[in-house]
């Protein structure tokens, strides 16, 4: 039976895709990874101060704009008999299909399983963000580098090497060579 089951998420999970991608629809990953780094800084601020992980996200969920505070509210509505913070943030994971979000939430489910505090989770995973934000960043910035580097090679360069060597040229047809 539950290999039934991922074999239909899986088969879900496939049309979910291709309609993102037919309608242009589909999430940018990078918008999501910083939205996910600046509601992860929210909650482990309010966890510090003393709020429950739920509450925080209750808190974070109605005080912010953006697509993943909005997939919040709507685990919380559809959680809302029995809220549970390893539900809320599957649901997240599925809906928004972001790595980043997956492995949040399964290390704050290990965090839960071994009573390890969540904060530090919680601050390792805005570092790993982060990190991975720059590296994206890094890598734009050489593709941009490189494309800008294609006028330069193709057009400036050669119409500057022909400026210098003309009159050389020019000269040198005068002089009978």
């Amino acid at each position: 039976m539950a290999q039934q089951s991922k074999n239909y998420a899986k088969k879900l999970d496939w049309l979910k895709n291709l309609l993102r991608v037919i309608t242009g629809s589909q999430l940018n990953q990078n918008e999501i990874h910083e939205e996910l780094v600046s509601i992860l800084q929210m909650i482990s601020i309010m966890i510090s101060a003393g709020e429950s992980p739920m509450m925080a996200l209750k808190h974070v969920s109605t005080r912010s704009e953006g697509h993943l505070p909005k997939l919040i509210n709507k685990s919380f509505e559809k959680y809302s008999s029995g809220i549970n913070l390893t539900q809320t943030l599957n649901f997240i994971a599925v809906a928004t299909g972001s790595t980043q979000v997956r492995r949040l939430t399964n290390s704050i489910q290990i965090a839960i399983q071994r009573g390890t505090p969540i904060l530090d989770v919680l601050n390792n995973q805005v570092v790993a963000l982060n990190k991975q934000i720059n590296l994206e960043l890094l890598k734009k910035s050489g593709k941009s580098e490189i494309a800008l580097l294609i006028p330069v090679v193709f057009l400036i360069l050669p119409v500057s090497i022909s400026f210098a060597i003309w009159p050389s040229i020019y000269g040198l047809n005068q002089a009978g060579f």
